[in-house]
Parts: C-alpha cells; structure tokens; sequence
C-alpha cells in the first residue's frame, strides 16, 4: 500500500473498503465523498485513512435502501437526533414496501393456483352442477356486436378495477347472454359484458349488479367465447333432459383467456345457467 502522509490513493481506498474506483469518482463528481487531496499535475485522487468511518456509512445506507440524495441529506448537518429521525422515516417506508410485497405476493400465488385448477378443470367436458354463492358485477349495460366494440367494452370495464393485477390469470370478465336469445336460438349474441368487482364500494351504484346465489348448470367451452352454440346446445340438453328449468340469463365467463395464451384452442370459457328443479315452480 502506499501510504505517503496518510494519503491512500484511490485503488487502495477502493480495495480496503470493497468498492470501485468509478464508485469513489462517482462519489467525489455528485460532491458526497470527496478525496482530500488531488494531484494538480495528474489529477489523481487520494484520501485520507480518517475518512474511512464516512465511506463505511455510506455503504451501510446504501444497504438500507437509501439513494445518493438521502445520503448526502444525512451527512447535512449530522447530528444524532436526525439521524434517528432519517432511520426511522427509512423504516417506515420499508415496511409500506414490506406490505405491498405481501400483497403482490399474494396475488401472485392466488393467479398460479387459478391456472393451475382451471388447467386440470377445464379438461373435463362433462356438465357439472354447481351451488355458486350471490356475485357482484359491474356492467354498463352495452351489447357487444364485434370485436372492436368487445374491446373498447373491456377496456372500460377494466379502467374501473384499482387493484394489482385484476384481470391477468383470472376469471374476472365475462358475458351475459339472455334467456330470450337462448330461445330464439341466437347462440352467438351477448346483451352485455361484465367484470366480477371486489370492492363495490369504490363503484358508482348504478353500475352494479347482483348475480343471485343458487344452483347453476356449468360447462366449459374452448375457443372464442362467441363459438358456444355446441355447449349451449348440451347444456340446454341436459336442462331438459334431467327436468330442470331456466331460472335467469346464461352467464359466460373468461378461465384461460388472451392475458395466458396466444393459442385460440386453449381460451376456454365456463359457461353457467342458473337452474331449479320444476318441481319447485
């Protein structure tokens, strides 16, 4: 090491304290840690041993997560209440971090497990009955003719949602088509979409809607979501044939959709259509 009345020149700076020269240049140019003494002739930078207590500071706030600005406030000035007020603000926006990493985590793990049920689900062809809970949409009331105005719809519908990742690997949008077209045969007509919403609260009433709680005949449909006349068929099928009768709209809802797959054969929608036994009429 050279060491000519304690000045360490820059590459034995860097390597005492595990940092690199373009560090410590960087440090000097932005005014954070500057050398004590520059060769007029070389320029060439070198520093005190007495400085080493602030260079190890700084690496340790940069490990905490501080930027260059926030460093070089802490030095501002330093004195011991500040510094434990700059420490604890530095907490306080870690563990908002820490919270919203949660959340995303969480939200991350729900998506996996959606795919990988519906993957294995949407494999059975048969007709399932199930018993769904009341569910909460927003819908504004639109037919969708095309695709252009299918896309504009999902769009707004979508710019309603503020929460991480609402739509991604998810079985939120969906269409609703009337018991009436279903009767008329016009399999392939939606009279409204929708998404399934979390928090109502946020959204203006009067564009939501309940879907009742009660008994649903269900099928999985792959394609686009409009090829559904075959499903609709067996499912208007198995409604007669098992004596049950159409208590509401059919519902059709995304499962593996174009956020997951470019592959048109793999889109698959569920479609639901409440029932109750005729007996109950």
């Amino acid at each position: 090491m050279i060491l000519i009345k304690d000045r360490i020149s820059i590459t034995d700076l860097a390597r005492l304290r595990n940092v690199t020269t373009e560090t410590l240049r960087h440090y000097d140019r932005i005014g954070l840690f500057k050398p004590t003494y520059v060769d007029p002739k070389t320029g060439y930078r070198y520093y005190s041993v007495l400085q080493y207590e602030k260079l190890g500071t700084i690496k340790e706030l940069r490990q905490l997560g501080m930027s260059l600005k926030e460093i070089k406030e802490y030095f501002n000035n330093r004195h011991v209440t500040k510094s434990l007020s700059i420490l604890t603000n530095k907490h306080e926006e870690l563990k908002e971090k820490i919270k919203d990493l949660q959340l995303l985590e969480e939200t991350l793990s729900e998506k996996i497990e959606f795919l990988r049920n519906v993957i294995a689900e949407s494999k059975m062809k048969e007709i399932m009955i199930k018993q769904i809970p009341e569910r909460e949409i927003i819908t504004f009331g639109k037919a969708i003719n095309n695709e252009i105005e299918l896309s504009y719809g999902f769009l707004h519908l979508e710019n309603t949602l503020e929460e991480i990742s609402p739509i991604l690997a998810s079985n939120r949008l969906g269409f609703i088509i009337s018991k009436s077209d279903i009767e008329s045969c016009e399999f392939n007509k939606s009279s409204d979409i929708f998404v399934f919403t979390k928090s109502p609260n946020q959204i203006n009433k009067k564009n939501i809607q309940k879907i009742k709680a009660g008994k649903y005949a269900c099928i999985y449909n792959s394609g686009k979501p409009w090829d559904r006349e075959e499903s609709i068929k067996k499912l208007l099928q198995f409604i007669h044939y098992n004596h049950y009768i159409i208590d509401g709209d059919f519902i059709e809802i995304a499962q593996v959709d174009i956020t997951v797959t470019d592959i048109v054969e793999e889109e698959c929608f569920e479609i639901q259509v409440p029932i109750k036994n005729s007996i109950d009429t």
